[in-house]
């Protein structure tokens, strides 16, 4: 799935219209939508760090994100020169209030050149040459004990400036500056998604764990060990039906015992 969070409704506008978002009327803490695939949602948060950490939080409850989702923060931020409009993916976060900094993990060919960012606790037009918003240090925080780093990412859109400051910003200002950034974005969802995919592959759950649980009983050290040994076999036994080789086990530890031993005694060996 993909993840966006905006902290105003202007900015979330242009990306509801253009993925076809409905609003999930279940959830009322905050506004929650999400395509008819069920592959993009988007939460409104309110302004502020606080709101996007609670925000977070209750989209992930809600929709029960897993370790392959893409998670983007999209929005509006200022910067001292940056011309208005322009795009920027976020390479640095610092939280102004205690100087702690993360750095997203940008392994792609970003659709736009990157920056730094700072998240402040209070709206200031004391611009520096880094990015200015309120959100973002809280956005990743929380995001990065939910999902993987390299799937997190922040992309903000120059809404003021020296030139122009936060007096002339509004909302159809706003809606239109993310609006015309949409192809950025697409492009960015783009670079994500096979290393999401690539993700999902690596942790989903391997094929007949489900029977294999049902059958006999593993403890939950025994689980995690069943889970690795059948990504092994499908890595080296690929072709070789697993089912007659265990089918006579009686307990989790003996079905443990022969696929390790098989897998062992295979041309492709992989050893705890």
């Amino acid at each position: 799935m993909i993840h966006l969070f905006c902290a105003l409704p202007c900015e979330a506008e242009p990306l509801i219209q253009h993925f076809k978002l409905s609003d999930i009327k279940e959830f009322d803490l905050f506004r929650i939508y999400q395509s008819k695939d069920k592959e993009i949602s988007l939460t409104t948060t309110g302004i502020g760090k606080l709101n996007m950490a609670a925000a977070v939080s209750y989209q992930h409850a809600c929709l029960k994100t897993s370790a392959g989702d893409i998670w983007l923060n999209i929005g509006v931020a200022g910067h001292a020169n940056i011309p208005l409009g322009e795009a920027r993916l976020v390479n640095k976060i610092t939280d102004e209030h205690d100087n702690a900094s993360w750095y997203p993990q940008i392994i792609f060919n970003s659709p736009c050149a990157s920056t730094n960012l700072i998240t402040l606790d209070n709206p200031s037009t004391e611009y520096q040459d880094a990015l200015f918003d309120m959100e973002a240090s809280a956005f990743y925080q929380l995001a990065i004990r939910l999902g993987t780093a390299e799937l997190i990412h922040c992309l903000k859109i120059i809404s003021d400036n020296t030139e122009q400051n936060t007096a002339t910003v509004n909302a159809d200002k706003v809606k239109k500056m993310i609006a015309a950034k949409i192809q950025t974005i697409e492009k960015l969802i783009g670079c994500l998604k096979p290393l999401s995919a690539e993700i999902h592959s690596i942790t989903a759950e391997p094929k007949h764990y489900q029977h294999f649980i049902e059958k006999w009983h593993f403890t939950k050290s025994e689980s995690l060990q069943l889970s690795r040994l059948l990504r092994q076999w499908s890595l080296c036994l690929p072709d070789v039906d697993i089912m007659p080789l265990v089918a006579e086990n009686k307990s989790g530890k003996t079905v443990l015992n022969t696929l390790r031993e098989s897998i062992n005694n295979s041309e492709f060996a992989i050893h705890d």
